[in-house]
C-alpha cells in the first residue's frame, strides 16, 4: 500500500482479503458493488497465477479506498480524513492494514 510518501506490504492470506471484503461489505453497503477477485481452484501456487492474483488484489485494493472515500458512512470519507489519506488513518480504520500485524482472529474496523 502506498500512501503519501509511505509503502508498506500488508502479507495476509487470500482467504483473509475475502474475509476482510465480507465484514466490510455488511458494514459499508457500497462496496457490495465491488468484485472480489475469484478464487483459484487449480494452480494456485503457480507463480503466474501468484502474480495475477497479487495484481487483481492490488486493482481491488485501489477499488476499495476509492469507494471508501466516497462513501459519506465510511471514516475514510474524504470530508473525514481530508484531501488525503494516511497510512495512520488506514490502521486506524482496520487493523488488517498494519505492517507485521497477523490477526487470526475475526477482525473488524475501529
Amino acid at each position: 500500500i502506498t500512501v503519501l510518501d509511505e509503502t508498506w506490504t500488508v502479507f495476509r492470506r487470500y482467504s483473509r482479503f475475502r474475509e476482510m471484503h465480507k465484514t466490510l461489505k455488511l458494514k459499508y453497503a457500497e462496496l457490495a458493488a465491488l468484485e472480489f477477485p475469484p478464487k483459484k481452484l487449480f494452480g494456485n501456487k503457480d507463480e503466474r497465477v501468484i502474480a495475477e492474483r497479487r495484481s487483481h488484489l492490488e486493482k481491488y485494493l485501489r477499488d476499495f479506498f476509492s469507494v471508501m472515500l466516497q462513501s459519506a458512512t465510511s471514516p475514510l470519507h474524504i470530508d473525514k480524513v481530508g484531501l488525503t489519506l494516511s497510512k495512520h488513518t488506514i490502521c486506524e480504520f482496520s487493523p488488517f492494514f498494519k505492517k507485521g500485524v497477523f490477526d487470526y482472529s475475526s477482525h473488524g474496523t475501529g
